[in-house]
């Protein structure tokens, strides 16, 4: 029988609105506009991963994605704890107690080893009920005092020496990479770097700029930043001089 399709209710978790400027601390002038439209981005980017996951199969969670050594079942197992992870962060940023995003870095991987091994229709389940969760914790979020989206937090798991340093608010952004760039790594044709939005891709090479400055190449933007992203050496990609472009900066 077919599995029924995994939606996100976009009326109940999408709900739009505006508020006046606010100053935050560090003198950045921003709007909570900025803030719910890369929340309205995140619901619309989980929405079009869970739409691919309802055409997939148990077979399709055991081929390799482009990552290596990771299934399909693994991307999709690693974007659902994500997501637990960044709710662990939005508490931090809420309360003010310290709470790592993973537990270390031993825990993260075994949960997404041991979640692989789901079928399709467990693996869906999981991944909209943790947008569901996720898209609430972004609420109370963009609803908290101003000091609670510049509060500094930690990403990743625990590393020793490694201190807060990303304010809160960056999460928004860093799970809709999360979504977009691992979408492309289920190995899809149904989606790759041309579908990503040229927003989408102008921020992410300003994000990396800031990162590693601007590599001296030129190319289709999609292609120079799926291969800045290590997802492949685009054929439009090369120097200036139009010698290949070689491996990318690391970030």
């Amino acid at each position: 029988m077919p599995r029924p399709p995994v939606q996100v209710n976009e009326s109940e978790n999408c709900a739009h609105f505006r508020a006046p400027h606010k100053r935050l601390p560090y003198g950045r002038r921003v709007t909570d506009d900025t803030f719910v439209e890369d929340r309205r981005a995140i619901l619309e980017s989980s929405i079009r991963l869970l739409s691919a996951v309802d055409a997939l199969t148990d077979s399709d969670m055991r081929a390799p994605s482009l990552l290596p050594q990771w299934s399909v079942a693994h991307v999709l197992t690693h974007l659902a704890r994500n997501a637990d992870g960044m709710i662990r962060l939005v508490e931090w940023a809420l309360t003010g107690v310290p709470r790592p995003m993973y537990d270390s870095v031993e825990s993260r991987a075994a949960d997404i080893e041991t979640g692989s091994l789901r079928g399709v229709g467990a693996i869906a389940l999981d991944l909209r009920a943790g947008a569901v969760r996720l898209d609430d914790a972004v609420a109370s979020l963009l609803a908290g005092p101003d000091e609670a989206r510049e509060r500094l937090v930690v990403f990743g798991a625990p590393q020793p020496g490694v201190v807060a340093s990303s304010p809160a608010h960056t999460l928004i952004y860093a799970r809709l990479r999360e979504l977009e760039i691992h979408h492309v790594d289920l190995g899809r044709p149904s989606y790759l770097p041309s579908d990503w939005s040229t927003e989408f891709v102008d921020r992410t090479m300003n994000w990396l700029d800031s990162r590693t400055g601007p590599p001296a190449v030129v190319g289709v933007p999609h292609e120079v930043l799926a291969w800045r992203l290590g997802r492949g050496a685009a054929q439009t990609v090369t120097r200036d001089d139009g010698s290949a472009p070689g491996e990318p900066p690391a970030w």
